[in-house]
């Protein structure tokens, strides 16, 4: 996957507190956060659709079934909210497969020490251990469940 600044974009939970709120001074709830935000956002991606639509999906369970008619379309009925989270696993999954053979660890998950450092106005710092890192991709194994991903 690389650096990509749209995955896991936790500003809607966390800022603008669109399909929920998280308080992002604190940890609890943000690595759930990212982990699912990271999910959808490959779904998302892997359907061909902008980023932005993931706003009107949190907020409005129409155009989440909107997007869930539109991958029915392509690979065939009876599409499940389930179906697209193991999509998103499964191209996430598949990311971290291609990063590690290509010589990419979890190492590279792992931020400088100076962000550490407390950051004004909150004075807060990043806390986070190696150990919850990992834990956002805790579900990956990429491979292929029985939907058949085209």
């Amino acid at each position: 996957m690389g650096a990509d600044h749209t995955a896991g974009y936790s500003v809607t939970h966390n800022v603008l507190k669109v399909g929920g709120h998280i308080d992002p001074l604190v940890k609890e709830g943000n690595i759930k956060l990212s982990r699912d935000l990271q999910i959808a956002t490959a779904a998302i991606d892997s359907a061909g659709l902008c980023l932005f639509v993931a706003f009107s999906l949190l907020d409005k369970p129409e155009v989440y079934q909107a997007m869930i008619d539109l991958i029915d379309a392509r690979i065939g009925p009876n599409t499940t909210e389930d179906d697209i989270i193991e999509l998103g696993k499964y191209v996430l999954g598949v990311e971290r497969k291609f990063n590690e053979a290509a010589g990419i660890n979890k190492a590279a998950d792992r931020l400088p020490e100076f962000f550490e450092e407390p950051v004004p106005p909150h004075n807060v710092a990043w806390d986070f251990t190696g150990e919850e890192l990992d834990e956002v991709f805790n579900f990956v194994d990429g491979e292929k469940k029985e939907l058949q991903y085209c």
